[in-house]
């Protein structure tokens, strides 16, 4: 490990999906600089951006913001050995998909495992524009929301760290531009309009009617009031679980990714329930729950918005400070950071693919793993993983990306 300064070791929390949130700790942010003691960097999942970021503060790695979308970054100040290619300047991935898409370009055709370099990533796969160039190893790890498409020859491994769940926003029900989705739903109703378009009446008795935004004459049956159904953009995490979630073959008319004026829907951010009052959208409950312990701070991005019950069922518990341990399973999701997959048994050593070893996957009593900093993931919002689970490498569900689906 490479580390040239002292890391104290973390307590050790009860392993609860509860996640007491504190407000101790500098705000997270980009790395103050393209030099870390521990030489990796990761980007991605903008809903594990804030406590990754905490722990890249704390343990001596690096964790990009996933905001503000399109800007740029410059991950690493010289050429990251083993690789050839300079990284240079780049688009700040905005994404889960394009942190993949990232991670998938900087270790192509590089020496993952000695003298077998990675497949290239395919000139006409995805991607995004200012993407890192192929192995240039701007990136050693991506953060990810959403679970993969297994391989059990995959090069990537997704290794969990943290329990979320997602929960439905609406914008503030005071000020100038109060929210007209005064009711709550139970979750057939959501799976049903956000499926379907069919009015579905929340608990308050009103019928609300999803419709169009794009057409004019899409209006709401008369007696309902019109809801605009919405996604954050596409390749993020929260609205794609979500998606999942509600059975949504998206895209749909009734269901939008923009709202205003074309604008995309920022994930696990609540301008545009804020600014549309007919308006509902997924939304972490980790997230929310960080941002309203740092109201007032940069991390703050809820803008009035507010988390419904569902069901009947509150997303927090009683207190308002943890994730509701009884919130419905199918909207719970692990969280994940994803490694090269010759990083699962590496054990200890120099390269960076030891470091990734040491900080995602050890749990022994060890400063670097980040297993072992239950209090952090907590603040932070997220529950924690049963016993066991945080680190685990030997789920073949989540190892993905063999040469085909590279």
């Amino acid at each position: 490990m490479k580390l040239k300064s002292f890391i104290g070791a973390a307590s050790v929390c009860a392993l609860v999906l509860g996640a007491v949130v504190g407000v101790a700790g500098p705000a997270a942010a980009d790395p103050s600089g393209p030099t870390t003691p521990i030489n990796i960097d990761g980007s991605g999942a903008e809903a594990t951006q804030d406590v990754m970021n905490a722990m890249a503060n704390s343990i001596g790695f690096s964790s990009w913001n996933a905001t503000p979308a399109g800007s740029l970054i410059t991950p690493k100040a010289t050429i990251a050995p083993p690789s050839t290619v300079h990284c240079g300047t780049i688009t700040r991935p905005n994404t889960d998909v394009e942190g993949l898409i990232a991670l998938r370009r900087s270790l192509s055709d590089t020496p993952v495992i000695p003298n077998v370099p990675l497949p290239k990533y395919p000139i006409t796969a995805a991607n995004y524009p200012g993407a890192p160039p192929i192995g240039s190893l701007c990136f050693q790890y991506a953060r990810s929301t959403v679970r993969p498409v297994a391989s059990s020859t995959g090069l990537l491994q997704y290794v969990p760290f943290a329990l979320d769940a997602v929960g439905v926003a609406v914008g503030p029900n005071t000020g100038a531009n109060p929210t007209l989705i005064g009711g709550t739903f139970t979750l057939s109703q959501l799976q049903m309009m956000y499926t379907t378009g069919a009015p579905q009446t929340a608990s308050n008795g009103v019928s609300y009617d999803p419709v169009d935004t794009s057409n004019p004459a899409d209006l709401p049956a008369p007696g309902s009031t019109a809801i605009h159904l919405l996604l954050p953009k596409a390749g993020a995490g929260t609205g794609s679980f979500f998606a999942a979630a509600m059975g949504l073959n998206f895209p749909v008319p009734w269901v939008k990714d923009t709202y205003g004026a074309g604008l995309s829907v920022p994930e696990n951010d609540g301008t545009a329930v804020a600014q549309d009052r007919n308006a509902i959208m997924p939304y972490s409950i980790a997230q929310y729950l960080a941002q309203q312990a740092r109201a007032g701070t940069p991390i703050d991005r809820r803008n009035g918005a507010r988390l419904q019950s569902v069901g009947g069922v509150s997303p927090f518990t009683p207190n308002g400070l943890q994730i509701n341990p009884s919130w419905h399973p199918l909207l719970v999701r692990e969280v994940f950071n994803v490694i090269p997959f010759a990083a699962t048994t590496a054990g200890p050593g120099t390269s960076y693919i030891n470091d990734l070893w040491e900080i995602f996957v050890d749990t022994s009593n060890t400063p670097f793993s980040l297993c072992r900093r239950t209090s952090t993931i907590t603040s932070w919002g997220f529950g924690l993983l049963p016993a066991g689970r945080c680190g685990n490498v030997t789920d073949t569900t989540l190892r993905a990306f063999n040469t085909a689906q590279w």
